[in-house]
C-alpha cells in the first residue's frame, strides 16, 4: 500500500482533513477542543536506504524562543518524537520505518506529533494557535 493510500484511511477514519503537494502530506489534527495542529508527512529512506516516514510539525520560530534548554527539557517528556530545529522553525519531528509502520502506530505517531508540537507551541509561544 502507498503512504498516501494509509495516511488517507488514517485521516478518513479519524475526521482529520489532508491535502497533498510535492512536499508531501498535510493533516491538520485537532489536539483539544478549539485547537488544530498541521502535521507533515513525508516519504524517504534512512542511512541504509530502508523506506522511512518523517512526521514533522511546527511549533515556532526558532528566533522568540528564550530558553533553548526548556526546549530540551520538554522533549525528554515525549514518548513520540522529539524537539527539532529545521531551518528556522521549531518543531516536534518522529521517524518510523515503513516496514514496522501499521494503522496504528501511524495514527498514534501522527496524533502524539501534533499534541506535543501543539502543547510546545502553547508552552514557547503563548496559548494562540499559530498552526
Amino acid at each position: 500500500m502507498q503512504l498516501s493510500d494509509f495516511v488517507n484511511r488514517i485521516a478518513v477514519a479519524q475526521g482529520w482533513p489532508l491535502r497533498s503537494d510535492a512536499s508531501g502530506i498535510r493533516v491538520e489534527v485537532g489536539t483539544q477542543p478549539g485547537r488544530t495542529q498541521v502535521v507533515q508527512i513525508i516519504q524517504g529512506q534512512d542511512a541504509e536506504q530502508d523506506p522511512m516516514v518523517f512526521l514533522w510539525s511546527t511549533a515556532g520560530d526558532v528566533s522568540a524562543v528564550r530558553d533553548l534548554a526548556a526546549l530540551m527539557r520538554f522533549s525528554m517528556k515525549l514518548s513520540y518524537g522529539c524537539v527539532a530545529i529545521r531551518e528556522r522553525e521549531v518543531g516536534v519531528k518522529h521517524s518510523l520505518r515503513m516496514a514496522a509502520a501499521d494503522e496504528l502506530s501511524l495514527r498514534k505517531s501522527i496524533f502524539y506529533v501534533a499534541r506535543a508540537a501543539d502543547m510546545l507551541e502553547a508552552e514557547a509561544y503563548g496559548a494562540i494557535d499559530r498552526q
